[in-house]
This record gives structure tokens, C-alpha cells and sequence, in this order.
């Protein structure tokens, strides 16, 4: 892993402002990143939380689809496995066991939901629904598991 990244998790959320910078920075922003932009845009939402709550999911899904494009790039399977555990690294799973539970389980469950929609289209044929309950059923597992490991 870089030495360069910051693996300390940190338990504050990045506000709104750090948020904006970051898509900014990806070119994926473009207004001021003012606080009275953003009071404007959370009121408009209809919410401080909502509005951060977007802006996150905004920021993951520009982060995700760099992934996808970089895990694609022909780097050999063991370094691209080494890349995948800066993520985990950055969220401080890599050495806390329910941590890492709990985040796998989060991720699963980002799935099912696309996963639900998805399947009630009936020309997505029975294989969707199926992946639907696997991931589910996954979810509930990765719950379980980390619930009896808790102390």
C-alpha cells in the first residue's frame, strides 16, 4: 500500500464543502462551493442530510467507476487484490474483523437494492431475482456472522 494515503480512519464526516471539492476535483462539480450555495441546495432538497447524503453517493459512484476503469487496465490479479484493500484500509477494516463485517455487509446490500428493482422488470428473466436473493441472503449471513463474533 502507498505510504502517501491516509489509512486512519476518521470517525467525522467530511462536510458538504470537502464533499464538493472532492467531485470538483474530478470535474464532476461545477458550482462555487460556497456555504450559501450549499444552504440553497440543501433547502431546495429538502435537507441538510439528504443533500450531504447525495453529494457522498455522487462522489462514490465518480470513485467506483474509476475503479472499474482502472481495475480494467491489465494490472496483474494480485496487485489489483492489493488496490482493493486500500478501500478497506480507508473505512479501517483491514485489521478490525466486525469492521470488516459490517462494511462487506454494506456493500452487499448497496447491491440488493439495484438488484430488487431491477428483478421486477419481467424481461430481466428469473436470473436477476435470483441474484436479488443471493445478495439478501448474503447480507443476512454477513450479519449473523458479525453479531456472533461480537463479544
Amino acid at each position: 500500500m502507498t505510504k502517501r494515503i491516509n489509512h486512519r480512519p476518521d470517525d467525522t464526516p467530511a462536510t458538504v464543502t470537502q464533499l464538493a471539492a472532492a467531485l470538483a476535483a474530478l470535474s464532476h462539480y461545477e458550482g462555487t462551493n460556497s456555504a450559501t450555495e450549499h444552504a440553497w441546495e440543501a433547502a431546495r432538497l429538502g435537507g441538510k442530510s439528504y443533500y450531504r447524503l447525495l453529494l457522498v453517493n455522487a462522489l462514490l459512484g465518480h470513485a467506483e467507476g474509476e475503479a472499474v476503469h482502472a481495475d480494467g487496465t491489465g494490472v496483474p490479479a494480485d496487485q489489483v487484490l492489493a488496490a482493493h484493500r486500500q478501500a478497506l484500509a480507508a473505512v479501517g477494516a483491514l485489521d478490525d474483523p466486525a469492521k470488516l463485517l459490517g462494511f462487506l455487509r454494506w456493500r452487499t446490500l448497496r447491491i440488493a437494492g439495484p438488484l430488487r428493482e431491477s428483478a421486477q422488470d419481467p424481461t430481466t428473466g428469473p436470473v436477476v431475482l435470483a441474484a436479488a436473493h443471493a445478495a439478501e441472503g448474503l447480507q443476512q449471513l454477513l450479519a449473523f456472522v458479525r453479531r456472533a463474533r461480537s463479544p
